[in-house]
């Protein structure tokens, strides 16, 4: 059943509110060596100090990457809105149900269509791990090729000696 304009409204109402949010969050602007003014200098810290200050920013860094992709996310939701499109899977053309919108009122997909995006996600991380660990798995071989390689020349030499 299609949204009503009440339902629409209450939306839009929603992702105005986020999108005000995301947008007012105050971001990581500054570059990291002007924050840490003595830190930089590296005079009279521990580098266990610096470390940690290195990781909070880390830390930030990805919530901000987070906010700006979910405040992406709201304004293809605005868009859509203004299209006619919002509340229709982008995957299936099937009608989002009212009671996901109103939890996740950026979302694009029925709940069945973003599993089925989000395991296919999850295969290729698996496929790219599996080669990972393939190529480690050579890259070691040949550390052991060249060990074996290396030891066998340093007999050598040592019977020449």
């Amino acid at each position: 059943m299609p949204l009503t304009d009440k339902q629409m409204q209450s939306l839009k109402e929603e992702l105005l509110t986020l999108k005000k949010n995301l947008e007012g969050e105050e971001g990581f602007e500054e570059d990291y060596t002007e924050t840490t003014g003595e830190l930089s200098s590296g005079v009279d810290n521990h580098m266990a100090d610096q470390a940690a200050e290195y990781e909070d920013r880390m830390k930030e860094q990805t919530f901000q990457r987070a906010d700006q992709e979910k405040l992406q996310e709201v304004d293809e939701a605005l868009e859509r809105m203004e299209e006619g499109t919002y509340g229709v899977c982008v995957d299936t053309g099937e009608e989002i149900p009212y009671e996901r919108l109103e939890i996740v009122p950026y979302t694009k997909r029925t709940i069945e269509a973003q599993q089925k995006v989000d395991q296919e996600g999850s295969d290729q991380m698996a496929d790219q791990q599996f080669a990972e660990a393939m190529d480690n798995v050579a890259d070691q071989d040949t550390l052991r090729e060249e060990t074996l390689t290396t030891t066998k020349l340093d007999k050598e030499q040592d019977a020449y000696r």
